[in-house]
């Protein structure tokens, strides 16, 4: 059986990730507009006082895409701002992220497994990885701990969404 590739575990799941984000943020304007709410009401929406809206998870998980692209293969990718206020504009943002993985190919990012790559966290300084310990140990928990988040707000705030909208992407 062949071995897994870091393109698979890394470029291929954060496709499916980021399929899986657009499908749930349709599912809210759907949603929103079946009851005859506004959809843009889910845009600042969190699970508990204290944590940053949902805006901010499509944002991070975003981010954390966009950085894992520059750190594997080396390409420089465009800023972009984190301005988005209507879930029409994060379900834009979620797809601009998918068209740019598309662009990534496998053979950019074979045999970089061992390739060091530098993390900033902030306060925590700098940290540097092995490309493989980087995605399996930073990007993949930090991509999924937002996408999940955001699923949890939607369907907290009423949304219908099940197991199957967050896992279906994930089996093709």
């Amino acid at each position: 059986m062949p071995a897994v590739t870091l393109y698979e575990v890394s470029i291929v799941s954060f496709a499916k990730g980021l399929k899986t984000l657009k499908l749930v943020l349709e599912k809210a304007a759907e949603s929103a507009k079946d009851k005859g709410t506004d959809p843009d009401a889910f845009v600042n929406a969190t699970l508990a006082e204290d944590m940053r809206g949902l805006a901010f998870q499509v944002q991070v998980a975003s981010n954390t895409v966009k950085k894992s692209i520059w750190r594997l293969t080396g390409t420089e990718v465009e800023s972009w701002p984190d301005n988005e206020t209507t879930l029409a504009q994060l379900i834009a943002r979620t797809q601009r992220t998918v068209d740019l993985l598309d662009t990534v190919t496998a053979e950019s990012i074979e045999g970089i497994d061992d390739t060091i790559v530098e993390l900033q966290m902030g306060k925590n300084g700098t940290f540097n990885l092995p490309a493989k310990s980087y995605v399996l140990n930073y990007a993949l928990p930090n991509f999924f701990f937002h996408l999940q988040t955001a699923y949890a707000i939607l369907r907290a705030k009423g949304v219908p969404l099940g197991k199957t909208d967050y896992l279906s992407n994930f089996m093709k």
